[in-house]
């Protein structure tokens, strides 16, 4: 059976990052630990290939779409562009679109079939049937500026568990640069030994998590820990969406999969 990575940016991240020191995290202050989880992203294009796919929670397929993502966060003003397909059969494209940070503040445009350009859509909008956002695919609040730690007695008083894949997290707290709609701030976990983004909650009015997206298997490829599955659930919904990607190409890197740890 085919084997299939995560998620198109998350996995780009593991190719660009290795294992680090016993706590990666250790000394920073919360922006410079979301930098480090940025900079674990390769320093070159790369694009990302696999499936979109739409699930009932008991595990019944809704919706299966395959995409392309291509990435480029090396510049100063980083992109994003995917194309979302009908089917595996049927490729023609479904939906594609463009997302761009420019002077520090993103932008998402869909691109229509004959070209035009429909700028300033809501980072919020879910991605075809499924409940992943462009704010996940893109990864866009590694970028923002504001940022704080949740400390114990918060995570106490929250109720927020700090373990995520078995693994010890720091749970840091971003606010977006300009209003979103339906999302007032990203809750994330950090791994302590890898410096990896481990799960990202969107919290809604009020501070309620209104969606999770995480990892749900760690594998090894390369001498870095590779997220093999990742996927998004909102709350409330009796469905759940997963991201798999089937190969991550640059210049210098390509991969089609890998052992499990």
């Amino acid at each position: 059976m085919k084997r299939r990575f995560f998620l198109a940016a998350m996995a780009a991240l593991c190719v660009g990052g290795s294992v680090l020191a016993e706590d990666a995290t250790e000394g920073l202050t919360p922006q410079q630990i979301l930098i480090q989880a940025r900079e674990m992203f390769p320093k070159e294009n790369f694009t990302v290939t696999g499936e979109l796919i739409t699930a009932k929670a008991r595990g019944l397929e809704e919706t299966e779409r395959p995409y392309r993502l291509e990435l480029n966060w090396a510049g100063k003003e980083p992109v994003a562009k995917c194309v979302l397909m009908f089917s595996e059969e049927n490729r023609a494209e479904l939906l594609k679109a463009e997302m761009r940070r420019v002077g520090g503040k993103p932008s998402l445009t869909l691109i229509q079939d004959d070209g035009t350009r429909v700028e300033g859509v809501n980072l919020n909008t879910p991605i075809g049937e499924s409940d992943l956002t462009w704010v996940d695919l893109t990864f866009d609040y590694l970028w923002w500026p504001t940022v704080r730690l949740l400390d114990a007695a918060e995570l106490e008083a929250k109720d927020i568990p700090t373990r995520r894949s078995s693994r010890e997290c720091v749970v840091l707290e971003a606010e977006p640069p300009t209003p979103v709609q339906g999302l007032t701030a990203v809750r994330l976990w950090v791994d302590k030994g890898t410096g990896l983004l481990m799960q990202t909650e969107q919290l809604g009015p009020g501070g309620k998590t209104a969606r999770q997206m995480y990892v749900q298997r760690l594998g090894r490829e390369n001498e870095r820990w590779v997220p093999r599955e990742f996927r998004v659930r909102r709350l409330g919904f009796d469905r759940v969406t997963k991201l798999t990607v089937e190969s991550v190409r640059s210049d210098s890197f390509s991969t089609e999969g890998g052992n499990d740890a």
